[in-house]
């Protein structure tokens, strides 16, 4: 009776120490796979005009004085045909933080943004927030920024607009 009692008390202990094997290795596992930094950012884009003529410039800024097209260092760009009234654009692979994103409908395409002797754009444009510039240039940082921070961020949609109306 002890003999069966020692097997089955070795046999016990020889699956709990396997157990206790398989959830550490596990735990292990789990501490080695960081948590995902990057995602995508999606951007709807809507009143696009002159559809099937010039291309569509979408612009990702990290930090900037103003968001502008022209002479702005930018992180990231997407260019697409333009196929329709409403596109998306989708930026891969993008580290959480925060952004701006400047769009614009480059008729020419000479990835620069138009403009008329006074400075004002000649070109369709819209930017993050649906926020304008002002007499001296692009919209502030503060007022265009989102902040990045899902594997998938859809930004609300840019409604393109025209300057020389």
């Amino acid at each position: 009776m002890t003999r069966q009692f020692s097997l089955s008390l070795a046999l016990a202990l020889f699956v709990s120490i396997i157990t206790l094997g398989a959830a550490a290795t596990a735990q292990v596992q789990a501490q080695k796979e960081p948590a995902k930094s990057n995602g995508s950012i999606v951007v709807p884009v809507t009143n696009l005009q002159n559809v099937g003529k010039g291309q569509l410039l979408a612009i990702l800024y990290k930090k900037v004085n103003r968001v502008e097209v022209n002479g702005v260092p930018h992180f990231r760009r997407v260019i697409q045909p333009v196929t329709g009234r409403k596109m998306t654009v989708t930026f891969k692979d993008v580290p959480f933080g925060e952004y701006a994103i400047a769009v614009m409908h480059d008729m020419d395409k000479d990835l620069k943004m138009d403009t008329n002797w006074v400075g004002i754009p000649d070109e369709d444009l819209g930017v993050s927030n649906n926020v304008k510039g002002g007499p001296l240039g692009g919209p502030k940082w503060g007022v265009a920024k989102f902040s990045h921070k899902s594997g998938e961020q859809r930004v609300t949609p840019i409604k393109m607009w025209q300057c020389y109306d």
